[in-house]
């Protein structure tokens, strides 16, 4: 699915002095179907709100965010993994990730759900409740309950912040081997430059608040070996700090 998202501004009230805050503005991207685009930019800049308003979790206040298909994009199917796993710690493994099935979908069924998790690596762990396991294995339960239902977007929100390098990567992984065989547009927030180089297409640099696009890069480095310490990624590192200095803090 692809899409285009045009923001002229978006305003935030505060409750206690009924002042408005501009978070966005001036946004105007498209993002072609089966793309995996990464956001990056300054805490506060606006990011998530962005995000949140594609996914349809903050009104857009008649903002364009419409699909190539559809002229509401909120009609379109989903997955979103946040900065944390959110699993409810008195169900286990494949009870979370029950819980989102269509119950008249296909996917409803605990072979597909089995089949799934059994893909991440998870197959000796669908009956352990969360606390029982380790933080990158939350993660990747997460992801596989934003994957269940097949959608056409994942929305993923610094989902592998916090986690040691090995545990990303081994993350990075199950997600790339997951678009391999099911294509799916991705959208992708993440304060690390060089995974955004691994990862993504595209890399979408956000200025400060109120954000807008101030850089639309086009990633060049292939993704093999898929780790941080790529010699390729650590090229094209170097010469984006070199060239943009400030690109981070917003700023080109």
């Amino acid at each position: 699915m692809s899409f285009i998202i045009k923001i002229k501004e978006k305003f935030f009230n505060n409750k206690h002095d009924n002042k408005k805050t501009s978070v966005l503005k001036n946004i105007d991207i498209s993002i072609k179907s089966k793309e995996f685009v990464c956001i990056v930019g300054p805490s506060g800049c606006g990011k998530t709100t962005l995000m949140n308003m594609i996914g349809g979790l903050i009104d857009p206040d008649n903002q364009v965010i419409q699909s190539s298909t559809k002229n509401n994009v909120e009609a379109e199917k989903f997955g979103y993994v946040f900065q944390t796993s959110r699993l409810l710690p008195w169900l286990t493994v494949k009870e979370n990730v029950e819980l989102v099935c269509e119950t008249n979908s296909q996917n409803f069924n605990s072979d597909s759900i089995d089949f799934l998790l059994d893909s991440f690596g998870l197959k000796d762990f669908l009956n352990f409740y969360p606390k029982a396991i380790s933080g990158g294995m939350r993660r990747k339960v997460s992801l596989a309950r934003a994957l269940i239902n097949k959608p056409k977007v994942l929305l993923m929100d610094e989902p592998f912040v916090s986690l040691d390098q090995p545990t990303s990567e081994s993350l990075y992984n199950v997600l790339v081997n997951y678009r391999k065989k099911n294509p799916i547009t991705v959208i992708f927030i993440t304060h690390v430059l060089k995974e955004a180089i691994l990862l993504g297409d595209r890399i979408l640099f956000f200025s400060k608040k109120p954000g807008t696009v101030v850089f639309d890069y086009k990633v060049k480095s292939v993704r093999k070996p898929l780790t941080l310490d790529n010699k390729a990624v650590d090229t094209e590192y170097k010469k984006l700090k070199s060239k943009y200095p400030q690109l981070l803090q917003g700023l080109v």
